[in-house]
């Protein structure tokens, strides 16, 4: 058994292990803010499970907001039981994919890359405690995720058709994933050495755009038949979603300034808060445009930080792909500072949410300070990684850590 076939076999087993050790702990962690929202938690996606299987509208009751694909598949895997299971095969498919990332001969990926050391950032992903935690939550999130990576891998192995297909069933399961398409079509073309006049250019992004809209109509369509032929799923997981309809508290910045704020002004800031989570995505691709990889790591970093329902698994999905960017490391300034802010944060939002809601000893400002660490710390990280690639791409894709840049 080779080495990435261990990483694999551990990834799966210790979120197995710990799954059979602790049956009550799936329940737990669904109940918490920090892996579970409206939008991700496995107590609705049962409930939808459930309305399903006997024939009744999905969404009329407000509860569920899943995607009706995601139900009818889990009604398939939920009667036999297998949902635990198939948790973990999933975490050990992104895991296993990620190594083959890291093994490609992907040009674009390569030029980031300086040991190829694809056995690292698998032991990463098996082993990051946020990600075996929100595992064993039953976070749909893991559905997303494993659609990005899937759409990454088969992007990074040339098959730009099947990979479109994956960043189309990514933004199905997750609104904000269309932003991810901007990078994401820049990654395919500058991927492709068919790339190389601007006409092939023009026809490869053409090719990819259509082949993206195609699926994701196809998608849509798709959701409306299982749905019972209803439009309700486009309210109920995606605009419901971008307008912060359900204000539960969450590691996120939406949640404390919706509930202070005049309802006459919140429709307005709402839309204020969306640009602000669409503007910088296009810039990033414009700015990196030579390393389309970290204009997509940094698009989705975007969207973990400002979208209105993060959870600790979004950010460990996150925290599992720097490593395809070993070349940087020695440009980045605070590595110590943000892993310490998020470790603080991991550690004292429980207990913080606990003294507020639990025991009544606190307030919601207690709580709500930390998501401004939990933002400090992640923003620390997406910092970095642009001072980084542009030291990097200024010193001609070659480390130079002895040549001294200022900031302006």
């Amino acid at each position: 058994m080779t080495n990435q076939n261990v990483v694999v076999v551990i990834c799966g087993a210790l979120r197995l292990l710990i799954s059979a050790t602790f049956p009550s702990l799936r329940s737990q962690l669904d109940n918490t803010v920090e892996f579970s929202t409206p939008f991700t938690s496995f107590k609705s996606l049962s409930e939808g499970v459930f309305l399903y299987d006997n024939g009744f509208p999905l969404y009329n009751g407000g509860v569920v907001h899943h995607s009706p694909l995601l139900i009818a598949f889990m009604s398939v895997i939920m009667k036999f039981r297998l949902d635990g299971l198939l948790y973990a095969v999933i975490d050990c498919i992104i895991c296993w994919q990620l190594m083959e990332i890291v093994k490609s001969n992907n040009a674009t990926i390569l030029q980031l890359l300086q040991k190829k050391d694809h056995i690292l950032i698998g032991i990463i992903y098996a082993l990051n405690p946020l990600l075996v935690l929100s595992n064993i939550s039953g976070s749909t999130v893991i559905f997303t995720h494993f659609a990005i990576s899937s759409a990454l891998y088969f992007s990074s192995k040339g098959r730009y058709t099947t990979s479109t297909f994956f960043m189309a069933l990514a933004s199905s399961l997750s609104i904000y994933s269309i932003l991810l398409v901007i990078p994401f079509l820049a990654l395919n073309v500058r991927s492709s050495e068919k790339a190389a006049g601007s006409k092939q250019f023009k026809m490869l992004l053409r090719d990819n755009l259509q082949s993206y809209l195609l699926f994701f109509s196809l998608l849509l369509l798709w959701s409306y038949k299982v749905s019972y032929q209803s439009f309700d799923f486009l309210s109920a997981c995606y605009f419901q979603y971008m307008t912060f309809a359900k204000s539960f508290p969450n590691i996120g910045l939406w949640w404390y300034f919706f509930i202070e704020m005049f309802s006459s002004f919140i429709p307005f800031f709402k839309g204020v808060f969306n640009l602000l989570l669409v503007c910088f995505i296009l810039p990033f691709t414009i700015r990196f445009n030579r390393l389309p990889i970290v204009a997509f790591v940094l698009s989705l970093g975007w969207i973990v930080l400002i979208n209105p329902y993060p959870t600790l698994g979004a950010y460990g999905f996150l925290i599992s792909l720097v490593p395809l960017f070993d070349k940087i490391y020695g440009y980045m300034k605070y590595p110590v500072i943000s892993f310490l802010l998020l470790m603080h944060a991991v550690i004292l939002s429980p207990l913080f949410y606990h003294l507020w809601i639990d025991l009544g000893s606190g307030n919601s400002n207690f709580f709500f300070a930390l998501t401004f660490v939990y933002a400090l710390g992640l923003s620390s990280i997406l910092s970095d990684l642009i001072w980084g690639s542009l030291r990097l791409e200024y010193d001609g894709r070659k480390q130079d850590f002895n040549k001294r840049v200022t900031q302006i």
